[in-house]
């Protein structure tokens, strides 16, 4: 039983890609689970706009845009995971390091519209070590135009809006 427990340790520590990230026990803080209180200095994220609206753009445009935020706390933060609502919005550049208090980052990512028609809105969610531990950012606007689509007699054109 213990061989499959250090091959499980083995697979799991041979499996973390980033090796260059470096997260203390001084990164890390647990608030009370029971009450909801905090405890001790922590850091706090604040966005300038968590919302971003684009506007209206055509199908097949990609559209990037930076939010920038402020470690507000008493302690370094640490962004620990971004995670896009879809694969149409990927991540283009996030800090890695912590933050100390004070100072100021960016979270850059890009919406491809191909595909869409509508109003869209897609979220980004962003894991912290701070308050609030989850931060949910917003991109929405509206794809207009034409879109290509494949059939197998050819390539047809659809109006999408």
């Amino acid at each position: 039983m213990n061989k499959y427990l250090v091959f499980a340790l083995f697979i799991f520590f041979a499996s973390c890609e980033n090796k260059e990230r470096k997260v203390t026990s001084d990164l890390l803080n647990f608030p009370s689970a029971e009450n909801g209180e905090v405890h001790g200095d922590l850091p706090e994220i604040s966005f300038e706009a968590a919302e971003f609206n684009f506007g209206k753009v055509a199908v097949g445009e990609k559209i990037t845009h930076a939010y920038s935020f402020v470690n507000k706390g008493n302690a370094a933060l640490q962004i620990a995971q971004v995670t896009p609502s879809c694969g149409c919005t990927t991540l283009k550049d996030w800090p890695k390091e912590p933050i100390a208090p004070g100072q100021a980052g960016v979270i850059t990512v890009e919406f491809n519209s191909a595909g869409f028609s509508g109003n869209i809105e897609k979220t980004i969610q962003v894991a912290t070590n701070g308050i609030p531990r989850d931060y949910y950012l917003k991109l929405k606007g509206e794809v207009s135009g034409q879109a290509l689509q494949q059939s197998q007699g050819g390539v047809t054109m659809e109006r999408l809006k």
